[in-house]
């Protein structure tokens, strides 16, 4: 039976859904209740209906949850980037922990899964963590305003602090919209083809403190020459100026070519020992601490000696490779994206690793040659995207059998489908859940593998 729309409901919210909302259940039908948490009861509206689910939104709350928490952020409702500001952060990283064993429980037979996923790597700061923004601009009634879009929808949410990015970040954001409300510069708009800015983004490392900024545009104004120069006069930790003009047949932000208005093309930062310097639009991890804890984690769990040969697929800046370096024999790193690739030669010539193949190229093309050259790959540690690994990468470690797999996930879903078809000759050693993200419903993990004996 279809629920109706605006048909009201009661629920007893059963579980957290992957996006944050809770799940209910009304004659078999799963109804979506965004801010709701498991054990509440509450009253909805449905304001979607489909033929096998249903999304509502809050009426009031029956039972409030014990873990009901008032959001801090002002902006919490209107922007809704952060979905799970509303729960306690303990209870956030136990909804995130039952998250992954109810993706392994659906798409796996693997056994015992409570038991194999472990204590999540965390920091103990969930705000002011966030080193990068990708900030749109849009005119508003009240002129240009700086903020984001609500996931899923054209909302513009106008926000003058984001309380999970670093406070310089909010900062050099509100002068920027200054700037560009003094130079009286408009936001492109389509309707009547007016306007050039796209978005700001900002990336700024506390360690160092130094930040840099690209402004996406439609074309380059003689005023953001102006706007640049008064920036970095103001903003010390302001290192590199940029823009990008906006290609909208591509779906990254910034499109390169990336042309510099002042400063230099690159700020710095550390990991563990090694000094890296890295552009605004080369990956880095938001969660910097948080990235040195699961590198620290997977080299105290796999043993890793001066003879062993490891495949860093998907190795994005290059960034991890410096650290598994020490340890090897040799690391393949591969990867596909210009500015990483950029970014990661330069770091390893800086600083002075020998023992790093970098190969340009998708994993999928790179993979079947690096097997042919008859080296021996002792570990293979991936990162792949949300979609997960393609059926030519499985297939090859089915193939070729690595000792040990380490499966760096931001999905569970494709994780656990994924991990099913390694299962003929991979056992799960464990899984633990890597927050990068606290407040949200991005759930990282890592998972090892050990092959099979006898194989």
């Amino acid at each position: 039976m279809k629920l109706k729309e605006n048909q009201k409901l009661k629920l007893n919210i059963r579980k957290q859904g992957i996006n944050g909302e809770g799940i209910g259940y009304f004659n078999r039908i799963a109804v979506f209740v965004p801010g709701a948490i498991r054990k509440e009861v509450v009253n909805v509206e449905i304001i979607k209906s489909y033929n096998n689910y249903a999304v509502a939104k809050i009426i009031d709350i029956e039972r409030e949850s014990t873990k009901r928490v008032s959001p801090p952020c002002k902006f919490y409702e209107d922007c809704g980037n952060c979905d799970l500001q509303h729960i306690d952060y303990k209870e956030q990283l136990k909804i995130k922990q039952l998250l992954l064993e109810q993706a392994f429980k659906r798409y796996t037979d693997l056994n015992m899964v409570k038991s194999i996923v472990k204590k999540t790597i965390t920091i103990d700061k969930p705000f002011n963590y966030g080193n990068y923004a990708d900030m749109v601009l849009r005119n508003t009634n009240f002129g240009l305003n700086i903020g984001y879009y609500k996931p899923n929808t054209n909302h513009f949410a106008y926000i003058d602090n984001c309380i999970i990015k670093y406070e310089e970040i909010n900062n050099i954001s509100q002068l920027v919209l200054k700037l560009f409300r003094k130079y009286k510069l408009k936001a492109y708009d389509l309707r009547n083809k007016e306007g050039i800015l796209y978005n700001l983004v900002i990336r700024y490392f506390k360690d160092s403190d130094q930040a840099s900024l690209v402004i996406v545009t439609k074309e380059k104004s003689p005023k953001l020459q102006i706007i640049a120069d008064e920036l970095v006069k103001t903003f010390s930790s302001i290192k590199s100026l940029s823009y990008s003009v906006y290609n909208p047949n591509s779906k990254l932000t910034i499109y390169n070519p990336v042309e510099l208005l002042a400063g230099k093309d690159m700020i710095e930062t550390n990991y563990h020992e090694f000094n890296l310097e890295l552009t605004t639009e080369a990956y880095f991890p938001m969660n910097r601490l948080v990235l040195e804890k699961m590198d620290e984690y997977i080299l105290k769990n796999i043993t890793i000696d001066k003879y062993d040969n490891i495949l860093n697929l998907y190795s994005l800046s290059g960034i991890t490779s410096l650290n598994y370096a020490k340890y090897a024999k040799k690391v393949f790193a591969v990867d596909y994206d210009y500015a990483s690739i950029k970014c990661a030669k330069r770091n390893i010539t800086n600083n002075n690793i020998s023992n790093i193949e970098l190969i340009e190229d998708h994993v999928e093309g790179a993979l079947p040659k690096l097997y042919k050259s008859k080296t021996k790959y002792d570990y293979v540690i991936f990162n792949p995207p949300r979609q997960g690994i393609s059926k030519v990468v499985i297939d090859l470690l089915n193939k070729y059998l690595p000792k040990t797999l380490v499966y760096i996930s931001k999905n569970p879903s494709t994780l656990a489908k994924d991990i099913n078809d390694l299962f003929a000759n991979y056992n799960v050693r464990e899984i633990v859940p890597v927050d990068f993200n606290p407040q949200t419903a991005i759930i990282h993990s890592v998972t090892i593998l050990d092959r099979n004996k006898g194989e």
